[in-house]
């Protein structure tokens, strides 16, 4: 019965009635606008399937991530909040907990490999021309493949999932590392594999293909028309990329400074409205791709007003 009364306590929410209120307000605000812009752009590119390049997969996948955390958390968030405590129990807490580890991670790896392909095409424009959609069709398979091996690490035991610390949804237990040594080795390999690796690549990916365009940029301008054509396109989608995963980092960046005190401090520390204000900037981040490519990129948008 203590156990029982344990978890119950978890899943009251630790933060005001009106906060609570506040975030099922913006919460509801971001399902509505994401389930929208998601949808649209898969839309659109089913329309356009037959001229997708093979770098447009990688906006597709990351819709589809985006749209399944739109569609496996809000719900069941929303509420939530509205509620002032967790209402769907332990078994649906480790669901939901799966869901956004698996999804989250899913988009963020997506980022990562899409810049490393970006600056292939960039950088090394000869082995970037070889790059097709089958390549590309088995990354995105292998993005899944990644994120899955986190996202399912807790359900065995590698770590826990549990109520986030402000009460009102679930996520990886950040409290655990002080007692246990293989939650302190899952959220360890999290941060690096996940969160470190991944933004170290895309900066670097960036940076290269920002010193490659610098460095070319006169004699891409001597460049005639399908050259010119060829990299004004490249440039493009390399600006929207970049515009996607700024949005993308800054929305989780505050989650994961939140968690990793909460791991390798005192989470006794770590007030509640602090994970819950990263948690909302997190979800955030399901808005940001289709907003994006909708808005910007011209044949998407083509598409859509044809449409």
């Amino acid at each position: 019965m203590g156990n029982a009364s344990d978890t119950s306590d978890a899943f009251n929410s630790k933060i005001s009635k009106e906060h609570d209120f506040l975030i099922g307000s913006i919460y509801s605000v971001f399902c509505v606008l994401s389930l929208m812009g998601n949808c649209i752009l898969l839309l659109v590119a089913h329309h356009k399937r037959s001229t997708l390049k093979p770098a447009e997969f990688f906006i597709v996948n990351l819709s589809i991530s985006d749209l399944g955390m739109t569609l496996t958390l809000f719900p069941l968030a929303i509420p939530s909040s509205f509620s002032h405590r967790w209402l769907f129990g332990e078994i649906a807490c480790q669901l939901y907990a799966t869901c956004g580890v698996l999804f989250g991670l899913c988009s963020l790896t997506n980022l990562t490999v899409l810049s490393s392909v970006c600056c292939l095409k960039v950088c090394l424009p000869n082995l970037g021309s070889k790059f097709s959609s089958s390549h590309a069709r088995l990354l995105v398979a292998g993005v899944w493949g990644y994120a899955s091996v986190f996202a399912v690490g807790p359900l065995v035991q590698w770590g826990h999932y549990g109520p986030e610390p402000y009460g009102t949804a679930c996520c990886i237990n950040w409290q655990a590392p002080n007692h246990e040594l293989s939650s302190l080795s899952y959220i360890v390999c999290l941060f690096l594999f996940c969160y470190v690796l991944p933004c170290a690549i895309i900066i670097l990916s960036y940076t290269c293909i920002l010193m490659t365009v610098r460095g070319s940029r006169q004699a891409i301008q001597q460049h005639v028309s399908p050259q010119t054509k060829t990299a004004n396109a490249h440039a493009l989608i390399v600006k929207l990329s970049v515009a996607v995963c700024i949005g993308f980092l800054g929305a989780w960046s505050p989650y994961a400074v939140v968690a990793m005190w909460a791991s390798f401090g005192d989470a006794t520390w770590v007030p509640p409205d602090a994970f819950a204000i990263a948690a909302i900037l997190a979800k955030s981040s399901t808005i940001y791709n289709p907003l994006v490519y909708l808005l910007c990129k011209p044949n998407f948008r083509e598409c859509l007003y044809k449409d």
